[in-house]
């Protein structure tokens, strides 16, 4: 299985662009990580306005960003699928019937990675913040589980 890590939330616009670019970098090149939603109406569309402005503040260019939906991936191929919600997580494991050891929820004691989709700018960094917060333990999981 190969080192490839999926963030997932629900369009693949705000949230999991954000999530991959941050825990990207607490990983380090070892694995790839790729980002995805659950709305097939929303894939192909760019990163919302506010988390490209957000991630350029921190150095982070996301204006490429074309969201993808995750039916059109195959999802055996990631070893692990980081959701912003156990409602999310919960979608992906229906996807991936079975073999869904590999699905955890980033920030999953306190309910997940909150929608910043309404509360403006301040919001999306708030999210980012949240993010640097809790990515950390995230990756620490995924790579002490890959030794």
């Amino acid at each position: 299985m190969s080192r490839k890590v999926l963030c997932v939330c629900v369009g693949n616009i705000s949230r999991s662009p954000m999530m991959q670019a941050v825990l990207q970098q607490n990983l380090g090149t070892t694995f790839l990580v790729e980002s995805a939603g659950l709305t097939k109406e929303l894939a192909g569309r760019p990163a919302n306005y506010r988390s490209i402005a957000c991630m350029k503040e921190r150095g982070v260019d996301l204006s490429g960003h074309v969201s993808r939906w995750i039916g059109d991936l195959d999802l055996d191929q990631y070893r692990w699928i980081v959701c912003v919600g156990h409602d999310e997580a919960d979608k992906v494991r229906s996807y991936m019937g079975a073999d869904s050891a590999s699905v955890m929820v980033a920030n999953e004691y306190q309910g997940g990675i909150p929608d910043p989709y309404e509360l403006g700018l301040a919001g999306y960094r708030d999210c980012l913040a949240l993010l640097d917060q809790v990515l950390p333990d995230v990756a620490q999981r995924i790579s002490r589980a890959e030794h």
